[in-house]
């Protein structure tokens, strides 16, 4: 069994999320259980040895997530193409998990295919005109299509949350629901069992983020009480 195999077995995994505005490696609290380096914050994003040393140092020590997110799709700072993929490639060939657009998956799948077998792949809805559940129902075919581990919804409409979480019962893939607003959403994901739960503690990356402190909390509450187990 994989490492996320395990990880996953006991979801949400809590994954801290290091906005990387410098290339330095921090230590993350005990209560992180694997960590996001989201590399779209870095004003100058190259394929240079330094980055790679830094994605190195992050695998060696925490199960890793490597996101290079677009503007399009809630990133920090323009990003390269030809650069994303050579750090997505770099990544997966170290042991990272990629996260990868359902849109990009989609307009190049001759590109990203194998990249995003055993990845994750994730939509992220930002307009309150758009049903993120069917776009999601579609999404999930995409995402089997390809062999991904985890499929990712991220939405604004609140309207929508009750049916996303419905998806968590997918079976044959995981699936993690991260709602925007309110921060109580993203408690109830967490209780309902979230593949993947985002959290902050080097500074948010969105409104509604939850620290590691307050995430771990929630999961703990979701865990049956060890006097259940005492009873004859």
């Amino acid at each position: 069994m994989s490492t996320w195999d395990k990880l996953l077995a006991s979801r949400p995994v809590l994954v801290c999320v290091v906005p990387m505005r410098k290339p330095s490696f921090y230590y993350l609290p005990a209560s992180c259980e694997a960590v996001e380096l989201r590399l779209d914050y870095l004003d100058r994003l190259d394929f240079t040895q330094e980055i790679k040393e830094l994605i190195e140092n992050y695998v060696s020590h925490y199960p890793t997530i490597i996101t290079v997110r677009e503007r399009d799709e809630g990133g920090n700072h323009g990003v390269d193409p030809e650069i994303k993929y050579k750090l997505f490639e770099f990544g997966k060939g170290i042991g990272a998990l990629l996260d990868i657009e359902v849109s990009l998956l989609m307009r190049k799948p001759d590109i990203y295919g194998d990249l995003a077998e055993g990845s994750i792949v994730s939509r992220h809805v930002f307009s309150k005109d758009v049903n993120s559940y069917e776009l999601a129902i579609k999404d999930l075919d995409v995402a089997r299509k390809f062999r991904a581990l985890i499929y990712k919804v991220f939405s604004i409409n609140d309207n929508d949350f009750i049916n996303l979480l419905n998806l968590l019962n997918a079976g044959d893939i995981y699936v993690a629901v991260i709602p925007r607003n309110p921060p109580m959403f993203r408690a109830v994901s967490i209780m309902m069992g979230s593949a993947l739960m985002f959290c902050s503690t080097r500074g948010k990356t969105g409104p509604g983020q939850l620290s590691i402190g307050l995430c771990n909390k929630v999961k703990m509450l979701k865990a049956p009480p060890l006097s259940m187990f005492d009873r004859e």
